[in-house]
């Protein structure tokens, strides 16, 4: 056996890095937040009364800045008065965000501003305004506007107060969960196979209820704390293991085996195992009592253990095949090799779903984590 330590570049991976990192930005979303801001000027000589879809301001002076909901921007009212004074409402419209067109270069973080809803802007974002008629000369235009402006007080407020978020939240998180598809160590490996598989001439090995084949079954560990609403910080552990048998089962020399010559029977098994240890920090895009979506970015180390063993034994083609776990082999070998990585893992978008204590969480992105990845969290 051959066994060889090597140390990755770190140089080419924090290219690749900031590549995926660049890749998976979600330009409107970063830039532009969830709500969309709204300026409003006019010529009123006492303070304003405003109700938007995100907020409600009293006694508010002009000019302001005041917050809207992104979702359903087309057509949303901002409804205004004053003690003396009647106003028409704002109506905004919808455009496109510019930002969003960079985005949707990408794909993955289009999906993420449209999520978010920063793929949308207002076409007007400044308005002016002035009085309608006042309220002096229009006792039943006043009663009504401020039944009106109380019920759509009332109307704003319960979606708010229903998505409101407790001051008092808990902070620790611990998870578990299991991941699919490609992940990190999976280059180093398949690179492995292929070269060992040629160099001794094996194919895959059928195996009843060989599932997975060749791919690393994964599962780990992580804790996270929260610093605040929108920031987490935590490490992870993860380990993941491959395994696959390969022979010449299907390719040997059919000329001599047809006269029951003896024939060299080739046996190799694949065995690959990893584990990593990284920070994490994690970013809430958006949460309500219940849901919430995130992005997560972690950077640490792997170590990556790869072997490839190979045996031959005798085999006449009329018998069956040697029974390697008692057959002493005529031949061996194979290779052995571990290796250090700097480990990443870019997680584009994650959702949990759950009570205050329990939550049930998907997430998708690439690194050390697999694809996709699912699990179970506790919060307390």
């Amino acid at each position: 056996m051959k066994r060889i330590n090597q140390l990755p570049n770190h140089i080419c991976s924090v290219i690749a890095l900031l590549l995926l990192t660049v890749l998976y930005s979600s330009c409107a979303t970063i830039i532009s937040g969830t709500s969309a801001k709204i300026q409003i000027d006019g010529a009123v000589d006492e303070h304003v009364n405003i109700v938007t879809s995100k907020n409600v301001y009293r006694d508010i002076s002009l000019p302001t800045t005041v917050e809207v909901k992104r979702r359903s921007l087309d057509g949303q009212h901002i409804q205004i008065s004053s003690e003396n004074y009647a106003f028409s409402d704002i109506v905004l419209r919808k455009s496109n965000n510019p930002w969003s067109i960079l985005s949707a270069l990408y794909g993955v973080p289009l999906l993420v501003d449209l999520m978010t809803n920063a793929a949308s802007e207002p076409a007007q974002d400044h308005f002016f305004i002035t009085p309608d008629a006042p309220r002096s000369q229009a006792d039943s235009l006043y009663r009504a506007d401020s039944l009106r402006w109380a019920e759509a007080e009332r109307e704003s407020l319960r979606p708010i107060q229903a998505r409101q978020l407790p001051q008092r939240y808990k902070r620790h998180e611990i998870r578990g969960s299991v991941g699919f598809g490609e992940c990190q160590a999976s280059h180093d490996k398949d690179k492995m196979i292929s070269t060992y598989k040629d160099y001794f001439d094996v194919t895959n090995a059928f195996e009843c209820g060989d599932i997975f084949g060749d791919a690393f079954a994964q599962a780990g560990i992580e804790y996270h704390y929260r610093l605040n609403r929108k920031w987490e910080i935590g490490m992870l552990v993860n380990w993941g293991v491959s395994n696959d048998n390969y022979d010449t089962s299907n390719d040997f020399d059919y000329y001599y085996s047809s006269y029951g010559y003896p024939h060299l029977y080739g046996y190799a098994n694949e065995h690959c195992n990893f584990f990593v240890f990284a920070p994490s920090v994690r970013y809430t895009w958006y949460e309500t009592p219940g849901i919430r979506s995130y992005s997560r970015i972690a950077l640490g180390t792997m170590r990556h253990h790869l072997k490839f063993d190979y045996a031959n034994y005798y085999w006449s083609a009329y018998d069956p095949l040697p029974d390697i776990s008692t057959q002493k082999p005529e031949q061996t070998g194979g290779v052995e090799m571990i290796k250090w990585r700097m480990a990443y893992q870019l997680t584009a978008i994650g959702a949990s779903i759950g009570g205050n204590s329990f939550n049930f969480f998907g997430e998708l992105g690439y690194g050390s984590l697999g694809i996709i990845r699912l699990g179970v969290g506790f919060v307390f």
